[in-house]
């Protein structure tokens, strides 16, 4: 072979590599960062052509996370297009919220806290600020639809439409379907039960590694023994420790409650869907105590409304790069 024919083999050869990369650079995949489960397992669903990554994976109590040499170099090589979902309740949260407002991580940053509704422990939903129940975990419908949103907005990814479908027909079916008294052994739980209904909730445990207080373990086993629903979320490790610590304190109290576990690491609108299934079956064989009405179609106006909004946000944002 010529030397001539050598270099137009390895110039072409050179040309189809630089098409690749130019390729690849239009077609990797969006990274979406979250700082807290299950954040990754909803984002997952929502947004399967991302790629999904939570900082801390395997970590027993994420509240306590500090960001790794790795942790920082990997924050900073994201792109505009990338995004970093953040609750805003961890020092290494504020942490990498100071390093997106000096400049050193280029990805948008979702602040959590500017976005979700949020439930007091004395059930009153409102907007971000002292008491609230601050470990949502990207549970309750209502703020997963606002999430959703957000992330398309930065990412100008559009979600999953099956996702979509079944979360807005799961919402439509259960939303506020119930009343009366419901135990939450875990805060997250305490957004599920208020979603399907319940507005006098019973928090066994409030902040991650802190017992219940006496007054909180009354309620709950003063609760379970009217036959009010039990939920506990999973989203990591502990939630299984607290329902044994309350099954023990419950039979020594001549209870046998029944505890619906909810395990959001294996997915989350099947999981849902579960949980909704199994809490109707129990609602409908229980009685609790009375509810009134007006409050419940007050709140289903307003998750209609918020999910309205979104869904509507979301299709114009569609029909806008369609065009």
């Amino acid at each position: 072979m010529s030397s001539g024919s050598v270099s137009a083999l390895r110039a072409a050869a050179a040309s189809v590599t630089l098409i690749a990369l130019v390729l690849s650079a239009f077609t990797s995949a969006v990274t979406i960062v979250v700082s807290f489960p299950a954040y990754n397992i909803v984002l997952e669903e929502a947004f399967p052509q991302a790629h999904v990554v939570l900082l801390t994976k395997g970590v027993s109590d994420p509240h306590e996370y500090q960001l790794t040499a790795g942790d920082v170099e990997f924050l900073r090589s994201l792109n505009r297009s990338d995004v970093v979902v953040l609750s805003m309740h961890a020092p290494f949260e504020l942490r990498i919220a100071e390093m997106a407002k000096n400049g050193e991580i280029k990805a948008n940053v979702i602040d959590l806290t500017k976005i979700q509704l949020y439930l007091t422990y004395d059930g009153r939903l409102t907007t971000y600020g002292p008491g609230v129940n601050s470990h949502d975990h990207g549970l309750f419908p209502p703020n997963v639809f606002r999430l959703v949103d957000a992330v398309s907005r930065a990412t100008g990814l559009r979600p999953n439409e099956d996702f979509m479908s079944r979360l807005s027909m799961l919402n439509a079916t259960y939303c506020c379907r119930f009343s009366g008294r419901a135990i939450a052994l875990t805060p997250a739980a305490e957004y599920v039960l208020y979603w399907l209904g319940y507005r006098d909730i019973a928090v066994f445990i409030k902040e991650p590694e802190v017992p219940p207080t006496p007054g909180d373990l009354q309620r709950a086993l003063q609760y379970a023994g009217q036959g009010a629903p039990v939920l506990a979320v999973v989203v990591e490790g502990e939630a299984r420790r607290i329902v044994d610590q309350f099954v023990q304190k419950a039979r020594e109290a001549g209870l046998q409650p029944h505890v619906v576990v909810a395990d959001f690491s294996k997915g989350y609108v099947k999981v849902l869907e579960n949980v909704a299934a199994e809490i109707s079956r129990q609602s409908t064989s229980t009685a609790t105590a009375p509810f009134s009405n007006a409050t419940g179609q007050a709140d289903e106006w307003l998750f209609a409304l918020v999910i309205a909004v979104v869904v509507l946000s979301t299709a114009a944002i569609v029909l806008k790069r369609r065009r």
